[in-house]
């Protein structure tokens, strides 16, 4: 990954020749949704010793090729799509903005590497709208959670987001929520390529990925994806991002040890520079990142009944206990807790 993204050059790079060695790196990459990026170092680890090219198990190479060359076709068929649905809401005055994946993809090396998955977007004051006109389409809407409908278009899966992040059960949740929803009305829109389709201000981006990898990290647990996405955003945007504005609400919602953390591991392991008002926390980074690596469940992308769904959330809670003190310093009961009771008392939340 180093080599991808170019914090190390290829001819410097120490690796094993051992095919066994690759394979483990191949199905490591894939669970971690890094495979594309891992490819494109490892095609400059070919150009610079071709020896190493030569010896390397051909079933495994024209296998990692196929596997990207089917990332590469999900992308551009993920932005085709969701270019012609943000271009119908575009018809009726319709803002579509993108939240994460397609936005953060354009601060990767080769963006068409950065695995998406569901299109996430907000179309401010436009939620309904947006759902009826997605149906006039064709679309089939399902309207079953509070935060975000989940619309089907052509094969696309999008979840349209009356809220850009969860605000049940906390008055501080429904603040974070007014403040990113004033960063998206007063940004100037910023198109991504040739499409309706509006990437968010640097602001939004550093609070928003934030939230939405803390919020994984308590539940399911995250992947190298999340730390590459968070490093070169902050990579490309650390000049312009308003630091200690991003710091007073991480203090604020409890993300200051986390995000410390990441960037704490996208120094050290990435090899990225970062400016002096990045700060650097090793204190859990290494924690963290064992947790990435070998930790995790997945939850929401399984399927499951809503029952069970609910079950093995409560069953992750108590998994993570320690994530809960050491890093959120907040007590997971008290925060059980707090998600039931959103959940009974506040069904329709308003902010």
């Amino acid at each position: 990954m180093r080599v991808a993204i170019g914090t190390e050059e290829a001819e410097k790079m120490l690796y094993s020749t051992n095919g066994a060695s690759w394979r483990a790196v191949y199905n490591l990459a894939r669970q971690q949704g890094v495979l594309a990026i891992v490819f494109d170092g490892l095609m400059q680890l070919f150009e610079a010793d071709k020896e190493f090219a030569k010896a390397f198990p051909q079933a495994l190479k024209f296998k990692w090729i196929n596997a990207v060359f089917n990332i590469e076709q999900r992308y551009e068929q993920q932005l085709r799509l969701s270019a012609e649905l943000a271009g119908k809401w575009a018809e009726q005055d319709i803002q579509t903005f993108c939240l994460k994946g397609l936005a953060i993809s354009s601060y990767y090396p080769e963006p068409t590497h950065r695995e998406c998955g569901d299109l996430d977007c907000f179309l401010p004051d436009n939620y309904e709208r947006g759902n009826i006109i997605a149906e006039e389409c064709g679309a089939k809407v399902e309207r079953d959670f509070y935060k975000h409908s989940h619309i089907s278009y052509k094969g696309l899966m999008v979840e349209n987001h009356q809220f850009c992040t969860p605000i049940r059960g906390a008055k501080q949740y429904k603040q974070r929520e007014r403040y990113l929803q004033i960063l998206l009305a007063i940004s100037n829109p910023q198109y991504i390529g040739n499409t309706k389709l509006i990437r968010p201000s640097c602001d939004f981006n550093a609070l928003f990925l934030t939230t939405h990898s803390f919020g994984h990290f308590l539940t399911e647990g995250i992947r190298l994806r999340h730390i590459l996405d968070w490093a070169l955003f902050v990579k490309a945007e650390q000049g312009n991002i308003d630091w200690e504005n991003f710091y007073a609400w991480c203090d604020k919602l409890g993300y200051t040890r986390f995000v410390n953390a990441l960037n704490a591991i996208a120094v050290d392991y990435l090899g990225l520079d970062f400016c002096d008002k990045v700060v650097v926390d090793r204190a859990l980074s290494e924690r963290i990142l064992h947790d990435v690596l070998y930790g995790g469940v997945s939850i929401f992308n399984q399927n499951m009944p809503k029952w069970r769904v609910r079950l093995a959330i409560v069953k992750s809670y108590m998994n993570s206990i320690w994530k809960y003190h050491k890093v959120y310093r907040r007590s997971v009961f008290v925060e059980l807790m707090r998600v039931v009771g959103g959940f009974l008392f506040e069904r329709t939340p308003k902010l």
